[in-house]
């Protein structure tokens, strides 16, 4: 009777976790799928196709612009990651504060996160419109006329990612928030007890405390910044000619534009490859700092 009950219930979680099987395999093969694609010469229109082994990759790495859309990735990604770690850390420390700005923004800061990416670059694209977008209106109070924004290689870098900082900041935010609200008033009061201003509670219990959760919302952040299309592909569609030209822009570009399906999945296999190397770092540190934070992180 107990050796049924057992297969009963062994079948019953086979049942309930099937789906996330089935979905989990469909992700592999569908992977798999798309690294063979970036191992031969598959291109639309052409019914033979032929394995070439690594040289999508080779013809890859012998490519200036190959180089630079890694770089653009990379500064797009860390640069919009670092600058929300530091804003969302600054709001949750106001939210976790009886201040009356707090209580007006708590909820308004979900407002960005919403919105569909998409959505998003279509209406900063038309308030940064160098001629006719609210943006440039307001600088002119401060003295700034005409700021070129996406219209040129030299801002556009810069407005894309103010637009991911808008976007996602809040998502920091909240985290971190939740981290603070951890903090039990005991361990505050022990600081305050030996000495601690508030800059030194800050900067040697709440920060050290908080970090864990700062590292867990860059590392979902930094994997999504790492693989970022619609905002980029909304504003700026890779350019001004290669200054936004991050890997997953230049691989839609190589394989639904130019129709080089294997050199495209290369591009991405690439950007696959440069998520789950950054990914491991900072789960890395995460995994530091809660061992020196302890029980309470």
């Amino acid at each position: 009777m107990a050796r049924n009950k057992v297969k009963s219930g062994n079948m019953f979680l086979l049942i309930t976790l099937l789906p996330a099987i089935l979905i989990l395999g469909g992700f592999i093969v569908l992977f798999l799928w798309g690294f063979y694609q970036s191992l031969t010469d598959m291109r639309f229109g052409r019914s033979r196709v032929d394995f070439e082994g690594i040289e999508n990759y080779a013809r890859l790495v012998g490519r200036s612009r190959f180089w630079e859309s890694v770089s653009a990735t990379a500064i797009y990604a860390f640069s919009a990651v670092i600058c929300e770690s530091v804003l969302g850390l600054a709001i949750a420390k106001l939210f976790n504060t009886k201040a009356v700005l707090a209580q007006w923004l708590r909820p308004a800061i979900l407002l960005p996160l919403v919105l569909p990416p998409l959505s998003v670059a279509l209406m900063w694209t038309t308030m940064m419109n160098p001629e006719t977008g609210v943006m440039n209106y307001f600088l002119s109070f401060v003295g700034i006329e005409n700021f070129p924004w996406t219209a040129k290689a030299e801002t556009a870098m810069f407005a894309i990612v103010f637009i991911d900082v808008w976007t996602f900041t809040p998502f920091f935010a909240l985290i971190i928030f939740a981290g603070l609200r951890g903090i039990t008033p005991d361990i505050i009061e022990g600081a305050r007890m030996n000495g601690a201003k508030a800059w030194g509670i800050f900067w040697r219990v709440e920060l050290p405390m908080v970090l864990p959760y700062i590292l867990l919302a860059a590392l979902f952040r930094i994997i999504d910044s790492l693989n970022q299309f619609d905002i980029i592909f909304g504003t700026t569609q890779g350019g001004p000619g290669n200054a936004t030209d991050v890997l997953s822009v230049s691989a839609y570009f190589t394989a639904f534009q130019n129709l080089y399906f294997g050199r495209g999945a290369a591009i991405m296999i690439v950007n696959w490859l440069m998520v789950l190397l950054t990914a491991m770092v900072v789960v890395k540190l995460w995994q530091y700092t809660r061992k020196r934070v302890g029980g309470y992180a």
